[in-house]
């Protein structure tokens, strides 16, 4: 697995966000909503992505919908 371009950290292990244990760089991911690094131990998949947790899931998903809610609203105003 390639290191992340920014990642000046040389380090072969990385701490997970969620539950502060350390594991190997490797099998770290990266939460397509938050950006929070997180472990397999603590990933929630939803669809065919990984997730930080429930919250960001239900966000990607969901978020775009709750704004055109809010705008059919903000016109019956």
């Amino acid at each position: 697995m390639r290191r992340r371009e920014q990642d000046d950290d040389p380090s072969p292990y990385i701490f997970c966000d969620r539950c502060q244990q350390m594991s190997e760089r490797m099998l770290i991911q990266e939460c397509p909503y938050c950006f929070k690094d997180f472990c397999r131990s603590c990933a929630v998949r939803s669809g065919s992505l990984a997730f930080c947790s429930k919250a960001c899931a239900e966000a990607w998903f969901f978020a775009e919908a709750d704004e055109d809610e809010d705008a059919e609203d903000r016109k019956k105003i």
